[in-house]
């Protein structure tokens, strides 16, 4: 009975520790920055990274950086949705807007199109796009 249930935490450390790297198959996965940034609110650097632990789902976090003075400005982190293997969409929630950014992939470069739905009537949505570089 004692070998049993010491091999059994052995093999739940085992799963949860192969878990924790590699548990999604992304090429979005990592830091892309975009050195053409200037205006205020342009994307400066998007962080993309897999959450993978044995408390929840594996899924996708994005954090999104945009250009702000004297230092980047973040809308947080979200979790994304992965529409195929190349392509990404996530929300956010912020203070003026919902912002919807989806990014589609190709090697080293990111294209990135960002939905502004502003929250005030008065001003009118927009959508604007970026290229990000992996870093």
């Amino acid at each position: 009975m004692y070998r049993a249930a010491i091999l059994l935490f052995a093999l739940l450390a085992t799963t949860a520790n192969g878990q924790a790297g590699g548990c999604i198959q992304s090429l979005s996965l990592g830091t892309w920055v975009n050195p053409f940034a200037g205006y205020k609110s342009d994307i400066t650097k998007l962080e993309i990274r897999e959450i993978c632990t044995a408390e929840t789902v594996p899924h996708i976090q994005v954090k999104t950086y945009t250009a702000c003075a004297p230092r980047d400005c973040t809308w947080g982190r979200a979790i994304a949705k992965e529409t195929s293997g190349n392509r990404l969409t996530v929300s956010y929630n912020t203070f003026y807007a919902k912002r919807t950014v989806t990014v589609s992939i190709n090697g080293r470069r990111m294209d990135a199109k960002v939905l502004d739905d502003f929250h005030d009537s008065r001003k009118p949505n927009g959508n604007r796009s970026f290229v990000l570089w992996k870093k």
